[in-house]
């Protein structure tokens, strides 16, 4: 198994941030992730545009996910499937992710409904380009169902 977690996030409505992403479902496995829960208990990341760091400067990614801290570039290699890679920050993991919702972010917010799916694979960083093509080619799509029948909703309360 290459796949190990998986989180949900959704653009909810009635939010004040246009780019705020809340987590709905999860297999709550991720220490990095699960940090990143207020005390409340939420999770949630905004989608920004990436102008903070060095690959951000140089054009190689557009958008930034961050809670307070940076957690991953994304990487839009695919742009039929709305399929990204990225790594979690500061740590040995690689991340895939699929985003749905995001074909107007160039006017700064976020569309209401919109959806990113985080798939991490622990220590697989190095080997991110390799695991994206795996990505692309489907092959880990077996590994990606059965994270999402391992997921949890979050709590009742938990969400805005």
């Amino acid at each position: 198994m290459i796949l190990t977690d998986y989180y949900h996030f959704e653009r909810l409505s009635g939010g004040k941030s246009k780019t705020r992403m809340d987590c709905t479902a999860s297999t709550q496995s991720y220490n990095p992730l699960e940090s990143l829960r207020n005390k409340q208990g939420r999770l949630f990341v905004y989608v920004g545009d990436n102008t903070h760091t060095s690959d951000g400067k140089r054009g190689k990614s557009d958008l930034a996910l961050t809670n307070g801290i940076h957690i991953t570039s994304l990487y839009h290699i695919d742009l039929d499937a709305g399929r990204y890679y990225g790594d979690f920050n500061k740590t040995s993991d690689a991340l895939l992710m699929v985003c749905t919702g995001f074909e107007d972010y160039s006017n700064g917010c976020v569309a209401v409904g919109s959806v990113i799916e985080i798939y991490v694979a622990r220590g697989y960083r190095s080997d991110r380009h390799n695991l994206f093509s795996l990505f692309l080619d489907g092959e880990l799509q077996s590994e990606m169902d059965r994270l999402q029948e391992q997921a949890r909703p979050e709590p009742p309360g938990s969400l805005r």
